[in-house]
């Protein structure tokens, strides 16, 4: 624990519990920062699941189109109805996103692996930042625990002093 507490430079145990302050706020902060890369991924990847069935059901909807008349029209949706209700879905996901022009599922595939990237970086660096706060706090601990018993001793001595005088 000395060995750790002088590695760090440290020269008051103000200067370890500022320390440890800081240390946990980086961490705190690279947590933030993680969560808001993960929410931005699941967006994506929601936006990527959306895109592919909306997608898919592009020729059952075409078909549709090629119907003549408003009764074959009905038949034909009917038919497919699991196809439209996927698509709708789709769509009404894109109206409430605000989505007007859908991006190509290549294009939200590298953004999805950028951000995949980015999220395994901030997860290396949260844990080393999370590790670094729990080296200081056990060192914090451990000089805390040191002081306090130095302390108690020093006291029994001193009364022992007065009860006893030389």
């Amino acid at each position: 624990t000395v060995t750790a507490y002088q590695q760090y430079g440290f020269s008051s145990p103000e200067e370890l519990d500022e320390a440890c302050s800081a240390a946990y706020a980086a961490m705190q902060e690279s947590l933030t920062e993680l969560k808001q890369v993960e929410k931005t991924l699941n967006g994506k990847k929601e936006l990527q699941r959306q895109v592919l069935a909306y997608s898919k059901t592009r020729p059952v909807r075409d078909g549709l189109k090629q119907q003549k008349n408003a009764k074959a029209k009905a038949a034909y949706r009917q038919k497919h109805e699991s196809d439209f209700i996927i698509a709708d879905a789709a769509a009404r996901y894109f109206r409430e996103n605000g989505i007007s022009k859908l991006p190509s599922y290549k294009a939200l595939q590298a953004e999805i692996e950028s951000l995949i990237k980015e999220k395994n970086s901030g997860y290396n660096d949260y844990r080393a930042k999370r590790e670094e706060y729990r080296r200081l706090q056990t060192v914090k601990g451990n000089i805390d625990q040191i002081l306090r018993r130095s302390e108690p001793q020093r006291r029994k001595e001193q009364n022992h002093e007065r009860q006893y005088p030389p």
